[in-house]
């Protein structure tokens, strides 16, 4: 059963993609910080990283390229509620799998990530 990571700081949001993706079959992990997303990342393998962009803050470009390091198997997916354009400037060249803008639908979320993790496509990584 291929295990996912969901980082976002809304407790809502963490419940609701819990769900989701154990419904999908899929074993989910979540943090509510990145710290705790890094400790995750270092004791457990993931196939699909779903993280909240804005959790970041200014460390973005340095906690996805720490996480990709930590996890260079895994696809990375990026939620926020930037527009893609300014998701990419933020994350300063480090490519994700997907950036899906919120409010986002189940439907979308089990899309992409069903897409990510049964690709052997992986991001490219800066």
């Amino acid at each position: 059963m291929p295990r996912v990571l969901v980082l976002d700081d809304e407790k809502l949001i963490r419940w609701s993609l819990d769900k989701i993706l154990s419904q999908e079959g899929y074993e989910v992990d979540t943090a509510a910080t990145t710290e705790d997303a890094l400790k995750l990342a270092d004791a457990k393998e993931y196939a699909l990283i779903l993280t909240d962009l804005e959790i970041c803050g200014d460390q973005a470009k340095s906690f996805f390229a720490d996480m990709i390091s930590k996890q260079p198997k895994a696809c990375v997916v990026t939620l926020t509620a930037l527009s893609k354009d300014q998701a990419e400037q933020t994350l300063g060249g480090i490519k994700t799998y997907a950036i899906i803008e919120k409010p986002f639908t189940s439907e979308a979320i089990r899309a992409v990530v069903n897409a990510a993790v049964g690709s052997e496509k992986r991001p490219a990584q800066s």
